[in-house]
């Protein structure tokens, strides 16, 4: 039986978000793609986002008594830790599982352990994988909530809220119409890329990409953008760089030369930088592999460049997701069906 427990009285800064949110919702329960987000929660995601950075580590009681699991089988800093603390700072308890410290090390099967982890009544679980489209299968078959916090080559659906949250506050604007990001590195392995390109789209951008050919998936017109081999001429004019780094742990070193070559042909450097509008901004999802994706004098003190903004923008923009997520004004549950 469910037993409803009284809330405190709301705070100052809960009923300044309170105001902010309206009464709105997401129109999804479960975040595994892009392709989920309308229009509409972008503008609640962000919306509440910006009022949450403005509060910084303030201690909210919005979802206070729901727990999280971060269900990370591959390496992070930025996306763990983040979901991490925000969950925190809305009051949440956490817990963290992974390849080396779960079951799956004895043979557990990855719906097994979820399951596992949605029985402790768990009101969201990130999960990072290897297995492209796991999070949207176990998502069909669990009560928690799925965040996709990256599943394999796929999508990184965080990633890309975030970082158009970045660039959208960067051009004072709702849409990128008229806008143009060009996206330089290892567009092939990169899950990145996958949510990117999605959101872009939405907010109506023209993008390119440089790459060397071995790094351009085939048929990659058919996101609607155009493709370079020479970063100059791509740059040229632009209003966002966002450098991807050389996915080696997913074999993509094996298509270059050499990472020394690569970073003389398609590293960002003050010189190639200059080709972009004056005001353009450099970004990168990290972790940064310095001198090889940018110039080490661009990561973090250049003016133009954003890569710590899109840290902070992160942890508020996850915030925002897990409130939204976990603590629905409408009382829905999502359906499900154990497999």
């Amino acid at each position: 039986m469910d037993v409803a427990l009284r809330r405190k009285p709301m705070s100052e800064a809960e009923e300044d978000l309170s105001k902010i949110r309206e009464g709105r919702d997401l129109s999804f329960f479960d975040l595994t793609s892009i392709d989920q987000v309308s229009l509409k929660d972008l503008a609640l995601l962000y919306d509440v986002a910006r009022r949450f950075r403005d509060y910084r580590t303030y201690k909210f009681s919005f979802n206070k008594g729901y727990s999280q699991v971060n269900a990370f089988f591959e390496a992070s800093t930025r996306t763990q830790a983040s979901f991490d603390l925000a969950a925190k700072q809305l009051s949440m308890d956490t817990t963290s599982v992974g390849s080396t410290n779960s079951s799956a090390k004895k043979g557990e099967s990855f719906i097994d352990t979820v399951e596992t982890l949605s029985a402790y009544n768990a009101r969201a679980i990130v999960i990072r994988c290897s297995q492209a489209g796991a999070p949207e299968f176990v998502a069909r078959h669990v009560a928690a909530s799925i965040i996709n916090a990256g599943d394999g080559w796929h999508e990184h659906p965080t990633q890309a809220l975030l970082d158009a949250l970045t660039m959208l506050d960067e051009c004072a604007s709702e849409d990128l119409s008229g806008r143009v990001v060009v996206v330089v590195g290892d567009i092939k392995h990169s899950r990145v890329f996958g949510s990117l390109v999605r959101i872009l789209k939405k907010l109506n951008a023209t993008i390119r990409v440089a790459a060397p050919e071995t790094f351009l998936p085939d048929y990659v017109e058919k996101f609607g953008v155009s493709t370079s081999w020479s970063v100059e001429e791509a740059i040229e004019g632009a209003d966002v760089i966002y450098a991807l780094r050389v996915q080696e742990e997913r074999g993509a070193k094996g298509d270059i030369p050499t990472l020394r070559e690569y970073s003389k042909t398609f590293g960002i450097s003050a010189k190639r930088l200059a080709l972009a509008k004056p005001e353009a901004i450099l970004m990168h999802p990290g972790p940064v592999m310095r001198d090889i994706d940018v110039h080490s004098a661009l990561v973090a003190r250049h003016p133009q460049s954003r890569i710590l903004r899109q840290v902070e923008n992160g942890m508020a923009l996850r915030k925002a997701l897990l409130w939204l997520m976990c603590d629905r004004a409408d009382g829905a549950t999502k359906s499900y069906e154990l497999l």
